[in-house]
This record gives C-alpha cells, sequence and structure tokens, in this order.
C-alpha cells in the first residue's frame, strides 16, 4: 500500500514530480487478520467482480453490483430486525455483457449510476425515493471507449472520466441521452485509477501502472502535463501500482496498492 500525502495548504499547482519514499507498515498490517460475518447475502445468479455503495444520503440504501452485468441492489430491513439486500424493483440496469467500470455521481441535479461495457456507456437516473427515472445507452460523438476501461468517476461540472488499457484518461461532457470527448490527459502506462473529490471540484486525480499519481486542474487550459505528479521509486514500480483512491475526509491524501511494501 502506498499513501502519498501533500503539504497541508498547499496549492495543487505548485509542486513539480517527486519520488515517493518508503516507510514501514503500520502496526495495525502486523497484526493477524480477523474473519468477516456476512450479515445479509444477495446472489445474483452471475459472477460479481466490483461493488460501490451509492455516496449520496437519500440513495445510501443502494449497492451496485458489476461483473458479467450490472444490478442495482437494495438495503432493505427486514421483519426479525436483519438487514436485508434484495434486487432494486424497477431498476434494472440496461446493459449486456462484462462490465468493465461503474461509477456514481450526479447528472442534472438526479443520482447517477454510469456503467461502462463493450465500447458502450450507460446511464441509470435513480430518483431521490430510490425508484427509477431513466436509464438508456448514451450516444457517442466519436468511439471514445475503443479500449477495455479500468476505472470511471464522475465530475461535478457534467463530466465523466474514464481510464484504463487506451493510456490515456479521457473527459466525457454528458449531454441529454448523449456524451461528447471534451478533453484526453496522455498517460505513461495503462491507467487504473481516477477519482474526484468533493472538496476539490475542480481537479481529477489520475493513477497509472507505471507507479504515476497526477492531478489535473480542469480551469488551466489544456496541455500536454498534469498540474501536479507523484512518482514511485523505480524499484518500487517495477512491482505495479494496482489501485488508488483519494481520501474523502483529506484532500491531501492519496493511498494506493503497489506491491508488498507502503510507501508515502
Amino acid at each position: 500500500v502506498l499513501g502519498v500525502r501533500a503539504r497541508r495548504g498547499a496549492a495543487l499547482s505548485s509542486a513539480p514530480h517527486r519520488s515517493l519514499g518508503r516507510n514501514p507498515p503500520p502496526a495495525a498490517m502486523e497484526q493477524p487478520a480477523r474473519p468477516l460475518g456476512a450479515s445479509c447475502c444477495s446472489d445474483v445468479g452471475w459472477l460479481v467482480r466490483s461493488v460501490a455503495w451509492c455516496p449520496f444520503e437519500e440513495g445510501s440504501h443502494l449497492l451496485a453490483a458489476a461483473g458479467d452485468t450490472a444490478a442495482l441492489l437494495e438495503l432493505r430491513d427486514a421483519a426479525d430486525g436483519r438487514a436485508t439486500l434484495a434486487p432494486a424493483e424497477g431498476m434494472a440496469i440496461p446493459i449486456d455483457g462484462d462490465v468493465d467500470a461503474i461509477a456514481w455521481g450526479r447528472v442534472h441535479g438526479q443520482i447517477c449510476l454510469t456503467a461502462i461495457a463493450g465500447g458502450s456507456v450507460s446511464q441509470h437516473l435513480c430518483a431521490a425515493q430510490g425508484h427509477s427515472l431513466s436509464s438508456g445507452v448514451l450516444q457517442l460523438s466519436s468511439p471514445v471507449v475503443n479500449a477495455p476501461v479500468y476505472s470511471a468517476c464522475h465530475l461535478a461540472r457534467e463530466m465523466l472520466a474514464l481510464t484504463g488499457a487506451s493510456r490515456q484518461c479521457s473527459l466525457l461532457a454528458l449531454g441529454e441521452g448523449a456524451a461528447s470527448l471534451s478533453r484526453t490527459i496522455a498517460l505513461h502506462s495503462e491507467g487504473v485509477a481516477v477519482r474526484a473529490h468533493h472538496a476539490q471540484p475542480d481537479h481529477l486525480m489520475v493513477a497509472e501502472a507505471c507507479g504515476g499519481v497526477h492531478f489535473l486542474d480542469l480551469r488551466e487550459p489544456e496541455g500536454p502535463h498534469p498540474t501536479l505528479s507523484r512518482t514511485l521509486p523505480p524499484a518500487a514500480a517495477a512491482a505495479g501500482l494496482r489501485d488508488a483512491d483519494w481520501c474523502p475526509g483529506d484532500s491531501h491524501l492519496v493511498c494506493a496498492v503497489a506491491g508488498d511494501a507502503w510507501y508515502g
């Protein structure tokens, strides 16, 4: 696991490339793992590879599952007081085949779940009460999803960010039933994670397999380089960066999975 912490209060545009130093593993990681108990379970009938809770309070009972296809599950209270997970009624996601990535966000003020599969982008809008408003496959102005997508996220400005095997991060402008390519950021290797942050709505984080963690200021004119970048030392980067996330409680903290060591 690798941790990246920028100096608190520093502007994201003020620092050049730097390498991350190796830190000893935290004491908690040295303790033996304890088994997790399952309080509720739902058999969707197909292979699930990823799940994501809706991050918004009014949709916090909704869980997206993705794999051979995609589905929305709903957390409910059973008569015996135990929680149950069940398919959300009337909320089928219009997508066929293996799902590359899923992302929660807001589009036109409504909760939105986006699923990317087989070069297509499907969008599902949910009302505050949890029932379906509309769903459908977006019309793309160009074949922007021409390689497997490993990560996606919604941005505050009606945009969707994608990254993956194409070795770039693509920003799509979302319209009524359509999406168009707004901007691309070239990477040195496959993109493994792209994240937005509620406290930094004008910034985007992109992590790539070669060990780079980049930040882009969307207010800046389009250019060939990110606003701020951090990298793993070459020897550590050889293990490959697998995933990364931007801490919702501290916009100066990013953690990522890279081999079996802790970097920061």
